[in-house]
Formats: C-alpha cells, sequence, structure tokens
C-alpha cells in the first residue's frame, strides 16, 4: 500500500534525535515498514517524554527492517540484550483488499503479549491497526497523536513498576 504521497504536514516531527542505545531504559523498536507513520507516532512518543523530563539518553531507538510480523523476535532479542524497564513496539497495519490484514493484526499483538511475559518486561503495544491510510495518518499524526498516549503508558508503567519493586 503507498503511502509516499501523503501529506506529511500532518505528520509530527521531532527535532531530537534517538538513536541505538545498549544501555537504554526506555527502548522503542521501530518497524521500517510504513516508515512515514511509524517515523511520526515515533517522533510523538520522544516529543512527549521530553515533555516529561525523561533523561533522552535514557531512551534507545532500534529501527527494524520488515513490518509488524517482524516486530516480536526483534522485541525478544532486544530486550534479551539491552535488558530496558520498558519496551514499545511501533509499526503500523493498514487493510487491504484481503484478509491478511487481521491474520497479521492478531498474530503480531499475540506475539507482542507473549514476549513482554518471557522476558518479564513491560512492553506497550504500539502497533496501530487501521481501515485505512487516512486513518492511520490520523492516529499517528498530530489529530491523534497515539504516540503522545504511548510516552504516558510508559511513564505510569514506569511509575507503578517502581512502587512493587522489592
Amino acid at each position: 500500500m503507498k503511502i509516499d504521497n501523503i501529506d506529511k504536514s500532518r505528520l509530527i516531527t521531532c527535532p531530537i534525535e534517538v538513536s541505538s542505545n545498549l544501555r537504554s531504559k526506555i527502548l522503542i523498536i521501530k518497524s521500517k515498514y510504513n516508515e512515514l507513520l511509524t517515523d511520526s507516532i515515533t517522533n510523538g512518543i520522544v516529543n512527549e517524554l521530553t515533555l516529561l523530563n525523561v533523561d533522552i539518553d535514557q531512551v534507545g531507538l532500534e529501527n527494524i527492517p520488515g513490518g509488524a510480523f517482524e516486530i516480536p523476535l526483534a522485541a525478544k532479542r532486544l530486550i534479551n540484550l539491552i535488558k530496558p524497564d520498558i519496551a514499545v513496539v511501533v509499526a503500523c497495519i493498514i487493510k487491504g483488499d484481503t484478509s491478511h490484514y487481521e491474520f497479521l493484526s492478531s498474530t503480531a499483538i499475540n506475539a507482542i503479549r507473549n514476549v513482554s511475559f518471557e522476558t518479564d518486561t513491560p512492553i506497550i503495544n504500539g502497533i496501530i491497526t487501521t481501515e485505512t491510510i487516512e486513518q492511520a495518518i490520523s492516529r499517528a499524526g498530530n489529530e491523534h497523536n497515539k504516540g503522545k498516549d504511548f510516552a504516558n503508558t510508559i511513564i505510569d508503567l514506569i511509575k507503578y513498576y517502581h512502587t512493587k519493586k522489592t
């Protein structure tokens, strides 16, 4: 599905660059498929974390070749390597003309849940699934800014689990 011709002014930009960080406490694992949209979601996350006074040096970003299907294994391997306090996976699945979308969404989301259990690491599900490109732009971009929501969930979960440490 082609998203190259979308109005980029509707997407989120970020003046801060986040890169791979083997000591990150917050790990963002982003799919390169539908990259304009996953970049926008990631920018929303980073912008909000910055507004919440998170030290950006504690945030790492891994760009995964492929799409949502490739995210779970990458997440498991990266979490086992880096050992972050929390991770967020970012991908965008847009319905096409076949039922592939439903199988892919279900498979990827269930696999992410399993990785969270297997690694004992909270993983925010930042995989947006939409019926149309327009819905994807709305959720990934300025209109709904799901990245901001994911960032707030990251902080809320970090605080929650911090109070539960023994």
